[in-house]
């Protein structure tokens, strides 16, 4: 498991020559949800979270993972599993099983753990989940579980939401150091990977200009409660600035307002990342 630290202050596309070749520092940070692919942005978002040295496995295996969670509730797989289209056993059983543990269906076979426990049939899911897909057994190791579910959703998918190779992965990867925005580190034979200090301490002090404006917000709202004065910052914030920047900010917008949620995929589904694989 990763152990989240703090550094001190110190499927891509093709981009334009003088995009590549533009450093973080000359690059304002708010444009980056404009300039960066979906993947980069991702691996971004994964990296910040963390903010220490990752393998390249450990952000390959994550990234096709929440790829996996988010493609796994979408109406495309929702329909052709309910319409019976899904075939294969191996990804049958684990949309049984994902789709239940989100709350989408109802598990067919462990309903009657309701009756006992109304948490009894997710921590039953949860295990099973963690278990079968997650977890190596005798027949088949983790690495491979998680290529046959990507295979498998891929077959369904549209071609556009097409879960990233681990070449796609790479080559986000080697973008976003030429960009200036992570940076490698090599411990002996291994290569890691962690976020460029100095985009960093960019991202730092925009953070604070940002929250500087939240708070300024805050104050003159009309609320009459703290929390109505934060939804208004908060809003009016989302008004201005895109989501993805403001994720990739590290500014938490939707613990203020709770009909929303990350459009990170990472940012939406560490928790489930965490509860269900030993990434």
């Amino acid at each position: 498991m990763v152990e989240r630290k703090y550094f001190p202050d110190e499927n891509t596309l093709v981009k334009p020559p003088e995009l590549t070749e533009t450093t973080a520092a000359s690059l304002s940070i708010d444009l980056l949800p404009i300039y960066l692919t979906q993947i980069e942005l991702e691996i971004l978002n994964l990296l910040l979270f963390w903010q220490t040295d990752l393998a390249p496995k450990y952000i390959e295996n994550v990234i096709q993972t929440v790829y996996i969670f988010d493609r796994a509730v979408r109406p495309e797989i929702r329909e052709a599993y309910l319409s019976g289209l899904v075939t294969d056993p191996f990804l049958k059983k684990f949309l049984t099983l994902f789709l239940a543990y989100k709350g989408l269906i109802d598990h067919p076979h462990i309903t009657f753990a309701k009756k006992i426990d109304p948490d009894a049939e997710r921590r039953y899911i949860t295990f099973i989940l963690k278990k079968e897909y997650f977890t190596p057994d005798d027949k088949m190791p983790v690495e491979k579980k998680k290529l046959k579910l990507v295979a498998e959703i891929n077959k369904i998918i549209s071609k556009p939401l097409a879960i990233p190779s681990h070449r796609a992965i790479s080559n986000a990867v080697l973008d976003l150091e030429g960009g200036g925005y992570v940076r490698r580190k090599r411990m002996r034979a291994k290569t890691l990977w962690n976020v460029d200090p100095n985009f960093l301490q960019m991202r730092m002090e925009r953070h604070r200009q940002i929250i500087d404006e939240f708070t300024k917000l805050k104050n003159e709202s009309k609320g009459s409660t703290k929390e109505e004065r934060e939804r208004d910052a908060t809003a009016i914030l989302l008004e201005k600035y895109s989501p993805a920047l403001l994720e990739l900010l590290g500014i938490e917008y939707w613990k203020y307002l709770t009909d929303k949620e990350p459009i990170s995929l990472v940012l939406r589904s560490m928790n489930d990342v965490q509860q269900l694989t030993r990434y």
